[in-house]
């Protein structure tokens, strides 16, 4: 600490923005973690199921080829679900031009099959379809609040879904993640931003890092993230970003 400038001492900009890089480099790393050892598991089942058809095929061979023909199909739905858009990871700390929808059924799906909720369904309210903000900020905040909503989804529900609404005001946007999930009792719904244990009725409770991590970047971005949870009725989280133009933000 005593090489830091005096002035990162006493709160400047400079920290917020050294807070909020921090806490995006934190997310991608935590995302590229769970995603590669998703990957490996489905890249070493198909290997081992294309395999196994291999060794026994010899009697219909044109029905195994079809079998093994549908195993990659689906691992290459798999690739394609996690490739990465260009621009999209926390060092290019940019503002530009975010095509959302696109960019939430993608998330969507990845957290699908993440959390195993095939499944759940996607209800998107966008008042307009793009909006101009930090492209890795706001794929982390979309997957960690979508990754809360299909996590503690409700198992006694007919169906589970997470629905997400953006609306434009002058100087923000407005997000809101809601869903109709198991929902928290009062006495947990003030703790659901800290460093918590959440617990659910169809599993032990867990640690969630995720939540307080996200509450972090956002407020270092200049917005501001709530949450309003109730037991059996679900969670809405609101996210409040302020607006930039790549222009002012550039220069």
């Amino acid at each position: 600490m005593r090489d830091l400038p005096k002035g990162l001492l006493l709160g400047t900009p400079y920290v917020h923005q050294l807070l909020g890089y921090v806490a995006d480099l934190e997310l991608e790393v935590d995302r590229l973690r769970k995603q590669g050892h998703y990957l490996r598991q489905a890249v070493q089942g198909a290997l081992k199921q294309t395999r196994l058809l291999c060794e026994n095929g010899a009697a219909d061979a044109p029905g195994r080829l079809a079998e093994v023909d549908q195993v990659a199909g689906e691992l290459a739905s798999v690739l394609r679900d996690f490739q990465e858009p260009p621009g999209y990871h926390p060092a290019h700390d940019q503002v530009v031009a975010i095509a959302v929808r696109p960019l939430l059924e993608q998330v969507f799906r990845w957290q699908q099959r993440l959390e195993g909720a095939p499944g759940a369904a996607l209800r998107l309210e966008l008042e307009t379809e793009h909006m101009e903000w930090f492209p890795a900020r706001l794929r982390h905040i979309f997957d960690n609040l979508i990754s809360n909503s299909l996590k503690y989804r409700d198992p006694a529900k007919a169906e589970a879904w997470v629905r997400v609404g953006r609306r434009a005001r002058p100087d923000s946007y407005e997000l809101r993640v809601s869903d109709n999930g198991v929902g928290l009792p009062p006495s947990e719904s003030r703790r659901l931003f800290e460093v918590l244990t959440r617990a659910a009725p169809v599993r032990a409770a867990v640690p969630g890092v995720g939540l307080p991590v996200v509450k972090l970047l956002v407020e270092q971005s200049g917005g501001s993230l709530t949450a309003d949870s109730g037991e059996g009725q679900g969670t809405t989280f609101v996210a409040v970003l302020p607006r930039y133009e790549v222009s002012d933000y550039l220069a």
